[in-house]
């Protein structure tokens, strides 16, 4: 039987309900004495991820929360949560330990997590076939080859390439090598755009110049915005994917950039603010590489009326990938043929990331923009983070994108932290079992107001694998709570416990722990070995 509560308050003190096969019940709290905590309607953190450098570009450590002040829409905010992540060489080798279970005072107890200071940001580097020309798209693949070799270990990293449609080459792993050996296989590169490409032959003809002209420019724009439909619509798509993680993630998009019309700028801005929603920093390289002026090239087809216009069009594709870096808190990467260097750069700008979390004061959740201004009370360090979020209550998933989705994680080798957790691991009191104790940060939840109370639920899967990594068993399990405002204030320090004693099969060789929270559909997972029951040491 399992239990939750907030941890360090006795389970009779808070307003439980579990629940299983049967229907929910409550059990009520009666003579609860009120705190001075606001209770909203709508209680959601914002994150704010930020990247601090001196002058030199260095990264900045050592920075504590008393250094930041925060605004939103020119409110100032209380920092309530905060945390560093600071990945080294010697922070890789402590993550790899920390996989492992790290030793609580008891020598029988190992407390294992999805969230560690030292991990790194997952990284998604998009291939964007669509918008780059034939000719620059080796040297992409090449580059990327490159860098991929260099990328340092236990960081996960998922490959994307994007063509006619948005493929998946590889879902998130630590292993680089699979990522290069998949690239190493030969392809052939496509021509840009989403179909042959539009020229404009020269004619002896003045009027028929004209009509040809036109008509070229009417499709050249029809296929333009063409593909910047269906680059917005993959991009809308990882979006998707990345929202269901909790902590900073990164894109790297390599492709030779877009052109945008004012007509069409709603629809970048709207994809803008999803990344910024879903926590995604945008790290642009512009794969064209050192890009010429017009004329200076020695491939130009003087009898293609088209090409200069095509060619000042495409003075300005690198410009809407700026955008979209810098309004993401991401960096863009343009006019450089070290390709390798500029993915390598993107990737190690995560080295030392300081996350700043905070309740809004306000309540409106309509869906309007609200500007992010962070400072630093430290001469001559900048700031770099996303602009702003647009202040939205999180839509509840699909029913079956949801079950597609734990489906996947379930299965996945890595500990996936959309939701954040920890697990106490210790050999049961029965012979054969295991007690696993979670701990769960409350702002990790999303939280509803009824009757004066916060009011939560939590799903919970036991699911029991050999050393092959197959399934064994699934045990599986719903639980709620309620918080009054003081319980709320406790649960905001110390976090909520969830207690139960697992049965192990006899081939059992760990334990994964999945946990979702029912309002907002965020799923965690933590594997946890099967920890060996420690026999005394015999007395002579």
């Amino acid at each position: 039987m399992a239990s939750v509560c907030a941890a360090g308050l006795l389970l009779e003190s808070c307003s439980v309900y579990a629940q299983t096969s049967t229907p929910e019940t409550t059990v009520q709290q009666s003579n609860v004495q009120q705190s001075g905590v606001r209770i909203k309607k709508t209680i959601r953190l914002v994150e704010v991820d930020v990247i601090a450098k001196d002058k030199k570009g260095r990264p900045v450590t050592g920075l504590e929360a008393k250094d930041f002040s925060l605004r939103d829409n020119g409110r100032a905010e209380k920092i309530t949560l905060f945390s560093i992540q600071n990945r080294s060489d010697q922070d890789q080798e402590k993550a790899g330990k920390e996989a492992e279970g790290t030793p609580s005072a008891s020598n029988s107890i190992r407390v294992f997590s999805n969230s560690h200071p030292s991990s790194s940001a997952p990284v998604v580097i998009l291939m964007d076939l669509l918008n780059t020309s034939w000719d620059n798209q080796p040297a992409m693949k090449s580059a990327l080859m490159a860098s991929l070799k260099r990328i340092p270990q236990q960081m996960p990293v998922a490959l994307l390439i994007l063509g006619d449609d948005l493929k998946v080459v590889s879902d998130f792993t630590t292993d680089t090598n699979s990522l290069t050996a998949l690239l190493e296989k030969p392809s052939v590169a496509r021509q840009e755009g989403s179909g042959p490409a539009i020229t404009a032959p020269k004619t002896s003809n003045k009027k028929f110049n004209d009509a040809i002209l036109k008509t070229a420019v009417r499709a050249f724009n029809q296929e333009t915005g063409d593909r910047l439909y269906r680059t917005m619509r993959a991009l809308d798509l990882i979006h998707r994917q990345l929202t269901r993680m909790r902590e900073r993630k990164s894109l790297i998009w390599i492709g030779g950039g877009l052109s945008v019309t004012p007509h069409d700028w709603p629809v970048v801005r709207n994809v803008i603010d999803e990344f910024n929603d879903a926590n995604v920093a945008v790290y642009t390289v512009d794969a064209r590489g050192v890009v010429l002026d017009y004329g200076v090239g020695a491939d130009i087809d003087e009898q293609d009326m088209l090409g200069p216009w095509a060619e000042e069009q495409a003075d300005t594709r690198g410009d809407i990938l700026d955008v979209i870096a810098r309004s993401t808190g991401g960096v863009p990467y343009r006019n450089t043929n070290a390709l390798d260097k500029a993915v390598l750069r993107a990737v190690d700008d995560n080295s030392t990331v300081y996350t700043l979390g905070y309740y809004p004061q306000h309540d409106d959740w309509q869906g309007k923009p609200h500007k992010i201004e962070v400072k630093v009370a430290r001469a001559g360090v900048s700031l770099r983070y996303r602009s702003g979020y647009l202040a939205t209550p999180e839509a509840k998933p699909e029913a079956a994108d949801q079950q597609q989705m734990l489906d996947a994680i379930a299965a996945s080798p890595l500990d996936f932290p959309g939701l954040r957790f920890s697990v106490e691991a210790k050999p049961g009191s029965d012979s054969g079992t295991q007690s696993l104790t979670l701990h769960v940060p409350v702002s990790e939840l999303r939280l509803s107001f009824q009757d004066d109370k916060l009011v939560g639920a939590l799903q919970l899967w036991f699911i029991q694998k050999r050393p092959s990594g197959d399934d064994l068993t699934r045990k599986t399990s719903t639980f709620g709570f309620q918080l009054t405002p003081s319980e709320y204030e406790n649960a905001v320090a110390r976090g909520l416990t969830l207690a139960s004693a697992l049965k192990l099969n006899k081939t059992t060789a760990k334990v994964r722990v999945l946990l979702r929270d029912n309002n907002s559909g965020r799923v965690g997972t933590v594997d946890v070995p099967v920890i060996p029951v420690t026999k005394p040491a015999p007395v002579h």
